[in-house]
């Protein structure tokens, strides 16, 4: 199912396109300011080392 980014609840998982292997968290949101829109934190595991990216509320994700 496709959604906002905004509407999946801090913790839970999702995907960033339907048929992808790769799992991310949705973390805690960031506020806009001086240095960037607003954005939220998500984070995946690739070979035993935790990255994360910043994704705006509006981004459509896949959570199933």
């Amino acid at each position: 199912m496709m959604v906002e980014l905004r509407k999946v609840k801090q913790g839970d998982m999702f995907r960033r396109k339907p048929d992808s292997n790769t799992l991310y968290i949705r973390h805690h949101y960031n506020r806009k300011d001086q240095f960037g829109p607003s954005t939220f934190r998500c984070t995946f595991i690739y070979e035993d080392i935790v990255r994360s990216i910043q994704l705006t509320p509006s981004t459509i994700v896949h959570v199933d």
